[in-house]
């Protein structure tokens, strides 16, 4: 009996550390064939669309350092994101800087997208506002602190 509960207790100790990979965070394989990217790789995914306003959905997202972020267009009008390097502080907005991703270029057409890699992101806020065909949105993407970080 007390040799069944060390194993247990060993089984659950080494699953703990091996998080399952979200499928939805997957690539897909175009972004595998041009960036490189790995089926490890954890890609999430913000939509673009013109209302009233422009709007991402979700407007708000926690991602980690690592991760990448694709903006992806749902229709046929002009969507621009920018990120707001007055409202990030200092690490966020040398990093966004330094790896050329504060502007995306204008998306175009239904399905085009701007990739955004947070590899070696310092934790933090990365605000950004949205332009296109109508008024101006906003929204603001959190790099969480790598795991056992506060």
């Amino acid at each position: 009996m007390r040799r069944r509960s060390v194993v247990a207790l060993l089984l659950l100790i080494s699953s703990t550390g091996c998080e399952p990979i979200d499928p939805t965070l997957r690539p897909d394989p175009q972004l595998i064939s041009e960036l490189g990217l790995t089926e490890s790789d954890r890609v999430h995914t913000v939509s673009l669309a013109s209302g009233v306003d422009e709007r991402a959905e979700p407007d708000s997202i926690v991602v980690r350092p690592g991760d990448y972020l694709q903006f992806v267009s749902s229709d046929w009008m002009v969507h621009e994101v920018h990120f707001d390097s007055v409202d990030m502080d200092e690490r966020a907005r040398s990093f966004m800087a330094l790896t050329d991703q504060m502007d995306a270029p204008p998306l175009l057409q239904r399905g085009a997208r701007f990739v955004v890699s947070f590899r070696d992101a310092p934790p933090g806020r990365y605000p950004f506002r949205l332009e296109g065909n109508r008024g101006p949105g906003r929204g603001v993407i959190v790099v969480a602190p790598p795991s056992g970080m506060p």
